[in-house]
C-alpha cells in the first residue's frame, strides 16, 4: 500500500499506547516539558498509526492527560501504508533529542533497522572507560562504523579469535534476543595490525 500521511483530530483519551516507546525521561525532564506547556502550550504534532497508537508524542500525551483530561483534542497526523518497522525507525528518530533509553528495548527494536538513526552513544548505562572487556556493552548505535573481518575457514577463525584476544569475550547484546558478539577493546588488541601498504614500504626501504 502506498504510504501517506493524513492530518486528523483526536480525543488524547482514545489515543491509544499499545506501540510501545523505548524511550524513558527522568524526572526533570518531564519537570521541563511540563513547563514548556504552561509557558507555550502545547505545539508539538502527535503521529499515529492507523491503529490510533501513538508513534511519537508518548511524554507529551502523558502531560496532556494529567493536566488537561482525556477530552482534550490533539492535532494529530495519521501515517497510512507503513510498516512495524518503519513505524519503530519514525519513533527513534523522533525521540533522540531528550531522555534516556531503555537500551535493551532499544536494541530489539533497531536489530532489523539498516538507516542512520543519529543516537548520542554518551547515553549507554555505564561509562565504557569504567567497563571491563567481559561486560562491555555493544552498543549497535553507537558512533563507530563496524568492522566485519570474514574468514574463509574455521581454522583462519580461531587463529583471528587468538591474534585479536578474542577468545572467551563473547557477551549479549540484546537480552531479549540473545544477539551475541565478541568484542576487544582497540587498546587490548593482542595482535600488530598492519596494513598491506605499510609492509609494502617496508619492504622497500
Amino acid at each position: 500500500m502506498e504510504k501517506r500521511i493524513e492530518r486528523c483530530t483526536m480525543r488524547a483519551g482514545d489515543i491509544k499506547t499499545g506501540f510501545g516507546n523505548p524511550r524513558k525521561i527522568i524526572r526533570n525532564k518531564m519537570d521541563e516539558l511540563e513547563q514548556s506547556f504552561e509557558m507555550f502550550g502545547d505545539f508539538g504534532i502527535y503521529l499515529i498509526d492507523e491503529q490510533d497508537n501513538i508513534i511519537a508524542g508518548n511524554q507529551r500525551l502523558k502531560v496532556v492527560l494529567r493536566k488537561y483530561g482525556p477530552d482534550v483534542e490533539l492535532d494529530c497526523k495519521r501515517l497510512i501504508g507503513y510498516t512495524e518497522a518503519e513505524l519503530r525507525a519514525i519513533n527513534i528518530k523522533d525521540n533522540t533529542h531528550a531522555g534516556e533509553w531503555d537500551l535493551d528495548l532499544l536494541a530489539d527494536w533497531t536489530a532489523d533497522l539498516t538507516l542512520d538513526l543519529g543516537i548520542d552513544p554518551k547515553e549507554a548505562k555505564k561509562n565504557p572507560e569504567e567497563m571491563t572487556v567481559k561486560d562491555m556493552e555493544l552498543i549497535r548505535y553507537e558512533k563507530y562504523d563496524y568492522v566485519l573481518i570474514v574468514c574463509r575457514n574455521e581454522i583462519d577463525y580461531k587463529n583471528l579469535q587468538r591474534a585479536l584476544g578474542l577468545e572467551k569475550r563473547k557477551m549479549i547484546v540484546s537480552q531479549k534476543r540473545k544477539i551475541q558478539a565478541r568484542a576487544v577493546w582497540f587498546d587490548d588488541i593482542k595482535a600488530q595490525i598492519v596494513s598491506k601498504d605499510e609492509i609494502q614500504e617496508s619492504e622497500d626501504v
